[in-house]
């Protein structure tokens, strides 16, 4: 898989699954799903994804997702440049438990047409229990995501019926800024789209052709739920021992706390290698009452000129 595909799957799981230490868990989930769309589905924003959502699940647009309160919420994320047959390895049981983790659940199932993997186990936060159907073919990938109190069989039952309703329409055509809750000044580096995955967005010095060039000079946009400051730092660090896993170096990982644009900053600024390439990384998490935008900029060619032009660009970042 490409690196800046695997990136974003990577992030993926980095934001929404990370599951944790396994319990003894419920396996009775279907191991073939069929659907049909009904008056009754709802389209999930971003996505070419419909459900059934219960009627006292409420949409909150700051995290794109469906929730009847904090412990008991739906998720879909759907990337239009990562695919499911290179993503499926990651989502396996032996894949997640190497790399210290466990499941308590793990299955392919067959999605309609598609192929699917069940994930369910234990999050990382005490008391709270994810599942994951993510599905797909050669060229799209889909992950729904839902989070319910652990031991909390009705819960995670409601969760299962919502997986269970789903119906994937390929044909419909989607906008994919539909989740964007930013804008910035693009003039300043010219960067050009390059791909989304739902509230992910990533722009490129040469667009999409740079989507598999691993040394690409890029900017990545992730919108995600609110965080604290503490979140904040922990999930850079889990974010840099990620970059450090695919062989990136780090000159320091000194995190710097400030102020951007009024907006409260978690801010990392490091000289990096990759596979004998040296460039520089700058990484920021602006923090808000409602949402987090995360902002990874890497550089490889330029290296002084374009980290004042991510700093730029960061400065110039007004959240919608």
């Amino acid at each position: 898989m490409k690196y800046r595909i695997l990136l974003i799957t990577t992030l993926f799981i980095l934001i929404f699954l990370n599951i944790s230490c396994g319990q003894k868990g419920n396996t009775e989930f279907p191991n073939q799903i069929q659907t049909k769309k009904t008056d009754k589905h709802i389209r999930i924003k971003g996505t070419k994804v419909f459900a059934i959502i219960p009627k006292d699940f409420e949409y909150v647009s700051e995290l794109a997702r469906y929730q009847k309160d904090k412990n008991l919420y739906i998720q879909v994320i759907e990337s239009n440049s990562s695919n499911f047959i290179e993503a499926k390895p990651t989502f396996t049981k032996e894949t997640i438990e190497a790399k210290g983790a466990k499941v308590d659940v793990s299955k392919n199932i067959k999605f309609n047409d598609f192929e699917s993997i069940y994930v369910e186990g234990p999050s990382k936060y005490d008391g709270e229990t994810k599942l994951m159907m993510a599905f797909g073919d050669e060229t799209f990938l889909v992950m729904i995501v839902g989070v319910f109190k652990t031991g909390d069989n009705d819960s995670r039952e409601i969760l299962r019926q919502i997986l269970k309703s789903t119906y994937y329409d390929k044909s419909l055509q989607l906008d994919f800024f539909e989740l964007s809750n930013f804008e910035f000044d693009e003039s300043i580096t010219n960067f050009q789209y390059a791909m989304s995955a739902s509230n992910m967005f990533l722009y490129a010095e040469n667009g999409k052709s740079d989507i598999n060039n691993p040394i690409a000079n890029s900017l990545l946009f992730a919108v995600m739920p609110q965080m604290s400051e503490e979140q904040a730092e922990a999930f850079f660090y889990d974010l840099c021992s990620r970059h450090e896993r695919d062989k990136m170096q780090f000159e320091n990982k000194n995190i710097i706390r400030t102020s951007i644009n009024n907006y409260k900053a978690i801010v990392l600024e490091s000289k990096i290698k990759k596979e004998g390439n040296s460039g520089v990384l700058y990484q920021v998490i602006l923090l808000t009452e409602k949402s987090t935008l995360a902002i990874l900029a890497i550089a490889y060619n330029d290296v002084e000129a374009y980290l004042d032009k991510f700093k730029r660009t960061v400065e110039s970042v007004k959240l919608k």
